[in-house]
């Protein structure tokens, strides 16, 4: 979703505002993602992930279009003045990033300390890793890795999860699917069935199951985007006798 489409979206909630107010508020929501943007390309990112993480920042845009429609809502008067209105449009999109801020923090915050667990595994050899790569404005954590069978054959599953460097902020949703593994010969692996993945603004997890051999020591998570090639080595448990 673009900047346009994430405003369209915001105004197509409003039923009690004027021609003149919407562009207002349009203009209003604009500056501040552009403000949001700004801060982020001086710590590094280029302008299209700047975009994302500061309308993921926003909120759900039909979420902050429902509650500025409900600032209109028996407020005659605020339809008065224009620069009511856009008063209204601040603290309403402030109350709401606040809140998404927090959210964000708490998920962060457990990313980094205590990740969580997929309730499915089950497997007799588990190894607990702190793996953590640094990716852009993110980090990508490998916090466990397990041998088991999958479809007969030998697995292993590998725990992931992603966060942004700053606690609270906003880490990108396309950044673990960026992410794939390759055995010790070099060959990319490919998923296989199963496996899960959830995530909030603040905290995104997969559990991958891969392909390995009865013989391998290790696999190495690989990622190559926007210049930045990152390869790190994930030791596997040992198989047991």
């Amino acid at each position: 979703m673009d900047r346009k489409t994430y405003i369209d979206t915001v105004l197509s909630a409003l039923r009690r505002v004027t021609g003149d107010e919407k562009l207002a508020i349009r203009a209003e929501i604009d500056g501040h993602i552009e403000d949001h943007m700004e801060g982020l390309i001086e710590l590094g990112y280029d302008p299209a992930l700047a975009e994302e993480r500061a309308l993921a920042a926003m909120g759900d845009p039909k979420e902050v279009g429902r509650e500025l429609n409900k600032q209109y809502t028996g407020w005659p008067f605020v339809l008065l003045s224009r620069a009511a209105v856009v008063l209204t449009a601040v603290l309403c999109i402030q109350a709401l990033l606040g809140l998404g801020i927090l959210g964000n923090l708490w998920d962060s915050v457990w990313a980094r300390t205590a990740p969580l667990e997929p309730e499915e595994v089950s497997s007799a050899v588990k190894k607990q890793l702190d793996i953590r790569v640094p990716v852009g404005s993110d980090v990508v954590r490998v916090y466990g890795v397990s041998r088991l069978t999958r479809e007969g054959a030998p697995a292993a599953g590998v725990f992931l999860c992603a966060y942004d460097r700053l606690p609270g902020g906003v880490v990108s949703d396309q950044l673990l699917p960026s992410v794939w593994i390759e055995d010790q010969r070099g060959e990319m692996l490919e998923w296989l069935p199963g496996g899960s993945g959830h995530g909030s603004n603040g905290a995104d997890y997969q559990l991958r199951y891969v392909p390995v051999e009865p013989s391998d020591t290790f696999i190495t998570l690989c990622y190559d985007r926007f210049g930045e090639a990152v390869a790190v080595e994930i030791p596997l448990p040992e198989v047991t006798p």
